[in-house]
């Protein structure tokens, strides 16, 4: 009895009933059912599922840092390439990425010696292809340099440019003595 007079002194008073953190039944009824949650949950399993989700945010994290750290590297291997790109003296090879279908996107290599276009990947995203392609290269470049670094030169198409230019006037005479 003594709780329901209590109970109701306090509604009487305040208005409504009374909350759980100055309800003393309330709280050993939310203990209780606490204790019951433990003793029926699967710890095990539990555990199990905290550190899937924890390795797959971990991965996450790592995919996003890896194409933030993959686009930059482009950005910058572009940049570089655009300021003096390198190449290979006698290079046969090389990658070009074509439409295929009607949403796929292909890498093809192609031969500087007159034979035909070879298909080296298929995907549907354009950025996947140019990134094939680019690690084809890469690849390449990167064998070559192994092993007959000789054959790596770097280009530099204004002085290529000039050098052509002068040749031009030279011979059509405007250099006359």
């Amino acid at each position: 009895m003594r709780y329901r007079q209590w109970k109701k002194n306090y509604k009487k008073r305040y208005g409504v009933n009374p909350p759980a953190s100055i309800d003393k039944r309330k709280r050993r009824r939310q203990a209780a059912r606490a204790v019951n949650v433990l003793a029926n949950a699967d710890l095990g399993a539990a555990l199990n599922r905290a550190a899937e989700s924890i390795v797959n945010g971990l991965a996450n994290v790592m995919r996003v840092f890896g194409s933030a750290c993959d686009g930059a590297g482009t950005a910058f291997r572009t940049a570089a390439d655009r300021l003096q790109p390198l190449e290979i003296r006698g290079s046969v090879f090389s990658w070009e990425v074509r439409k295929y279908g009607a949403d796929s996107y292909a890498v093809y290599e192609k031969n500087a010696l007159g034979g035909d276009d070879e298909l080296r990947a298929i995907t549907y995203s354009s950025t996947a292809a140019e990134k094939i392609a680019e690690i084809l290269r890469t690849d390449q470049l990167e064998h070559t340099r192994a092993v007959s670094p000789e054959r790596i030169q770097r280009r530099n198409d204004a002085v290529d440019s000039l050098r052509v230019a002068v040749i031009t006037a030279y011979e059509s005479g405007a250099f006359e003595k």
